[in-house]
């Protein structure tokens, strides 16, 4: 993204699922990013990962979606 050129972010929800303790935990976050799915999948793995507490290789997203508020 060049200094010039701004880009409007968005909302999107994100549902996802980890492997924690032998459980399968599933949940959702909210983030806020441009709309590029790559890097949409990196900020919602590095922000669940440290938020569940696991590597992120072990994060496996389902779902996104883009909303309004």
């Amino acid at each position: 993204m060049s200094k010039n050129k701004t880009e409007k972010l968005k909302m999107f929800r994100v549902d996802y699922s980890v492997l924690k303790n032998n459980k399968t935990v599933n949940g959702s976050v909210i983030i806020k990013s441009v709309k590029d799915s790559d890097k949409i999948v990196k900020l919602a793995k590095l922000d669940i990962s440290t938020k569940e507490r696991v590597f992120i290789q072990d994060v496996k997203i389902s779902k996104i979606k883009s909303f309004s508020f």
